[in-house]
């Protein structure tokens, strides 16, 4: 019986050593569940633009961007995707409407339609809404067909960030556009 006592514990201390290595290997981790936001995103983008490549100056503009989502209630405030001083400055400089300028713009996707004159609600991306992302999107449109209304998409970056537990998407995009249309979209002049 003390025999069979010891055969079971260095048999149990075997499965448990075995159980331990079980882990070790050539394996890669698990995403992270902002991760595969990440990816998610950025092949529905990929698909509605042609653009190949996350780009990471980009995704830091992007990321700048959820960094600056009110936390208490989940918005954001469309005048903070652009950097408007910077760009009233570049317009002033350029002195010609239909010259073409390059914008920089970045916004945390939203949950529903945005107004540009108060704060929306950003999507609180989880396992259960994911496939929202690619709905949105799909929304847009096929953002490379946007070039006949003026506007080019020239790179773009997508990023997720958990925060607080939360996790949020934001794409940043640089586009050639008109000092014209771009005026004409912030309802200026």
């Amino acid at each position: 019986m003390k025999m069979l006592k010891k055969m079971a514990a260095l048999l149990l201390a075997g499965v448990m050593a075995l159980a331990l290595l079980t882990a070790c290997g050539d394996e890669a981790p698990s995403k992270s569940f902002a991760q595969q936001v990440e990816e998610t995103a950025f092949e529905a983008m990929k698909q509605s633009t042609g653009i190949q490549v996350n780009d990471a100056d980009l995704k830091k503009l992007a990321e700048s961007k959820i960094d600056q989502i009110n936390m208490e209630d989940g918005t954001f405030n469309f005048k903070n995707a652009l950097d408007m001083q910077a760009l009233m400055e570049e317009i002033k400089e350029l002195k010609d409407m239909h010259a073409e300028i390059n914008v920089k713009a970045a916004m945390p996707f939203p949950e529903s339609v945005v107004t540009t004159d108060k704060p929306y609600k950003v999507l609180e991306v989880t396992p259960e809404n994911i496939g929202d992302v690619a709905k949105i999107v799909a929304k847009m449109g096929k953002l490379n067909s946007i070039e006949n209304d003026g506007l080019k998409v020239n790179k773009l970056g997508i990023v997720a960030k958990t925060v607080n537990g939360k996790t949020y998407v934001a794409v940043a995009m640089d586009v050639t556009t008109s000092v014209e249309e771009i005026l004409s979209m912030l309802g200026v002049g």
